[in-house]
């Protein structure tokens, strides 16, 4: 009977401090959709431009990555015409009570603190979100 209460305190202690990842990478390529802006049809255009190794692990060893977006929005009727390109750098690493923790699908802005992107289990941008004009723009994908 010890060892079974024993083996279940250590299964539950390992449990709760681990954190396990799918090591899903971000794929380089471009993403594309249609929003409405401001009552106007506009083209939301994600590329990834590069992706490296943040070359910083979280607290439980899981190395965290950056990401180089371009962003651009364009689109609107002939006498109103909407052209927008930002660039962002995203990384998936987040702060956490006890320190970072990496995240498979969820990237955050790092030089651009109100933007986030979230990623699918093949790697392919979900959605993105980022400032435009004061105002948050979500693009789904």
């Amino acid at each position: 009977m010890k060892t079974i209460i024993l083996m279940l305190t250590m299964f539950l202690s390992v449990e709760a401090f681990s954190h396990e990842i799918k090591g899903t990478l971000i794929l380089k390529g471009t993403a594309k959709t249609k929003i409405v802006l401001n009552g106007m049809e506009v083209r939301c255009h994600v590329k990834v431009d590069e992706v490296k190794n943040n070359m910083v692990e979280d607290s439980y060893g899981n190395p965290a990555y950056r990401v180089w977006t371009v962003i651009e929005l364009s689109g609107g009727t002939s006498e109103n015409r909407l052209s927008h390109k930002q660039e962002i750098r995203f990384t998936n690493i987040h702060p956490e009570t006890n320190g970072m923790i990496v995240l498979d699908d969820s990237y955050r802005g790092e030089n651009v603190t109100s933007a986030s992107m979230r990623i699918d289990e093949r790697g392919r941008i979900r959605s993105v979100s980022f400032p435009f004009n004061g105002r948050s723009v979500s693009c789904s994908f």
